[in-house]
């Protein structure tokens, strides 16, 4: 009887919204999923699901690194699939943003996820084959108000793993993005908070 390999992937931000449904759904059919939560109350509920579940804070480049090696090394060296998803929404018109925010707005929902991107190419290059998924959204085609700071991370996001998809043409390893539009999830509320902090609400035209 032939022996079929299980599948792995490694998903991103599965405390709620896009990740958890997708560790969910990977999970029952049939893929070994590593879903990673920054909060440690997340990471303990993603473990009584049964999830092998990580540490990683895309703006932590030692996190990032950490959870790569764990997962290689929980796996033989090799991976599947990885799907980059984990992200938060700063809110605010672009003449309020204090550029040091937008600066953390990019470090968590671009340069983590490059980091992370790097990290992982050369085991699927040394396997032969992978998968990079990166969640996107419809914000890195179009342009809302007050959504500049979101919507700047995904456009930049779209170009340079459009580039990396070019790059590997000659391999095995694919390159996607998928581009949501408004779905259930926790995004404006987790929002809120980083809104509120952020802005000088009171003093914005």
């Amino acid at each position: 009887m032939t022996h079929i390999k299980q599948r792995s992937i490694l998903i991103t931000g599965c405390s709620s919204g896009i990740g958890e449904h997708c560790a969910q759904v990977l999970k029952a059919e049939g893929w070994r999923v590593f879903a990673t939560a920054r909060k440690p109350e997340d990471i303990k509920t993603l473990k009584t699901q049964g999830f092998e579940t990580f540490y990683l804070d895309y703006t932590d480049e030692n996190s990032i690194l950490t959870c790569i090696a764990e997962v290689l090394a929980a796996t033989g060296g090799t991976l599947d699939a990885v799907f980059n998803n984990g992200a938060y929404a700063q809110a605010g018109a672009v003449e309020d943003v204090p550029t040091d925010v937008l600066r953390a707005q990019f470090e968590a929902n671009f340069f983590g996820w490059h980091t992370l991107t790097r990290a992982i190419v050369p085991a699927m290059r040394k396997q032969g084959h992978g998968r990079i998924v990166h969640c996107s959204s419809i914000l890195g085609r179009v342009a809302l108000p007050f959504r500049g700071p979101y919507a700047a991370t995904k456009f930049a996001l779209e170009g340079l793993m459009l580039c990396l998809k070019l790059e590997l043409a000659d391999t095995n390893i694919s390159v996607s993005l998928i581009e949501p539009g408004a779905v259930k999830s926790k995004i404006a509320t987790n929002a809120l908070p980083h809104f509120e902090n952020n802005i000088d609400i009171e003093a914005s035209p």
